[in-house]
């Protein structure tokens, strides 16, 4: 009987590492999470409200207007071009990763101050009621200080970003911020812009406390920065006009006081539910700047004290929703961003309102999104797409790919290692004896 012996041959090797395959892609896009719903719509519904309240009050005033050669839609015209724009810069802004600005804040504050020097340029800088705030370049008409507030909001977040824990040191919380603050409040109260001053005032010193700044020293700036202001109220008779006028509007309501005495005359008039859209008597010349700075008093005659309310509403989901994505943002930039963002609009609304309602004297603040100016509300939208591209707590590309280097590295590595195992393996089952 023959015995047949069968020659042990090498196993076939069906693992799943076969040869090697390429390098592993590197992410060239994200996957995005999903925008902040809410603080789109409340931005949206404010948008909204400004664009049918200026249509409603300037109108009239326009159609008897020489300038506008009888077309009454002429300010809603502008206001929905810029909203238009503004409506781009928001998606741009959305769609931009905020670690950008961090990397070019120095451009970003050097452009500003560039631009805000222009309106002391003769033949560029243009001048109304006694101020030079904008820039003229043929057609288009600008004001450079709208950009100071995003490009301020900017620099702290970053600086406080930067500094982390030395911010309790009262040379790196205020050093470096002063330096780049005090150009910008030169530049601004030579227009002069006092309302503008003090709100980036404020959100620097917010921002500052929020970020780890000790109270003492904080104290001391902030008396500091009062006896400024009182310095500059005084300085300026128009200044100090306007505060008698807001202690006691009543003692001359046919002329200083003629305007905020005509806002409690339109908040009153309206109820609470109002006049009624369009049926206001605030823009036949009743109340100035009705549809620019005192846009909440049209509001509060046509739509009464529900208007008002839902005003303050939407006002603060943004507040809302706005320190809630700071809270979530996936690092220290994006949430000190997040926040002085949310202060910039929210700030200068409740100054507004106070205005409005004679809390506070006026100061020539528009109420942002609502108010006529374009470039306000161009600049303001380009904030929100910030605010929604933070909400989307998306992975930062530059260190995904950098995660995607390391992995290609890792995965060729093993690979490479498990095919020579393989090899060393299937050569030891060739030489076994039969």
């Amino acid at each position: 009987m023959t015995h047949e012996h069968d020659e042990e041959q090498p196993r076939e090797e069906t693992g799943p590492a076969a040869p090697i395959s390429g390098p592993v892609p590197l992410p060239s896009r994200i996957h995005r999470g999903p925008i902040d719903v809410v603080l789109l719509a409340a931005v949206c519904a404010l948008v909204s409200i400004g664009l049918l309240t200026i249509y409603g009050t300037s109108s009239l005033n326009a159609y008897f207007d020489p300038a506008s050669h009888g077309d009454s839609f002429i300010y809603f015209k502008k206001q929905a071009s810029g909203a238009v724009i503004g409506l781009v810069l928001m998606v741009i802004a959305m769609r931009t990763d905020f670690s950008v600005y961090s990397k070019y804040v120095a451009y970003i504050c050097a452009v500003t101050m560039a631009l805000v020097g222009l309106t002391y340029i003769p033949g560029l800088s243009h001048a109304a009621k006694g101020a030079s705030r904008w820039v003229q370049i043929g057609p288009v008409n600008f004001q450079p200080s709208e950009l100071v507030k995003m490009a301020v909001v900017i620099f702290i977040a970053n600086s406080i970003t930067k500094k982390a824990d030395s911010m309790r040191n009262l040379l790196d919380a205020f050093g470096s911020t002063a330096l780049v603050l005090l150009p910008f409040v030169l530049l601004l109260m030579g227009q002069p812009d006092f309302g503008t001053t003090l709100i980036i005032c404020t959100l620097t010193g917010i921002m500052l406390y929020v970020g780890g700044a000790r109270w003492a020293p904080m104290v001391g700036v902030l008396l500091i920065g009062i006896a400024l202001a009182v310095a500059a109220i005084i300085q300026k008779p128009y200044r100090m006009e306007r505060v008698r006028t807001w202690l006691d509007p009543w003692a001359d309501a046919s002329d200083s006081g003629y305007q905020l005495v005509n806002s409690f005359v339109a908040l009153a008039s309206g109820g609470l539910s109002g006049a009624g859209f369009g049926e206001g008597r605030g823009k036949l010349g009743y109340l100035p700047e009705l549809y620019n700075d005192f846009v909440a008093s049209s509001v509060g005659e046509e739509l009464g004290l529900v208007g008002m309310a839902l005003l303050c509403i939407l006002y603060l989901i943004i507040l809302w929703r706005g320190v809630v994505i700071a809270f979530e943002a996936r690092d220290s930039f994006g949430a000190f961003l997040a926040f002085g963002i949310t202060l910039l609009i929210t700030i200068q609304a409740g100054f507004n309102l106070c205005v409005v309602t004679g809390i506070a004297p006026t100061k020539g603040l528009t109420l942002p999104l609502v108010s006529y100016g374009r470039t306000s509300l161009m600049i303001v939208l380009a904030c929100v797409g910030i605010l929604l591209n933070i909400s989307q707590r998306n992975p930062d590309l530059t260190k995904a790919r950098s995660t995607a280097k390391e992995q290609q590295y890792l995965e060729n590595t093993l690979r490479h290692t498990e095919l020579r195992f393989r090899q060393l393996r299937a050569q030891q089952s060739k030489r076994r004896p039969t």
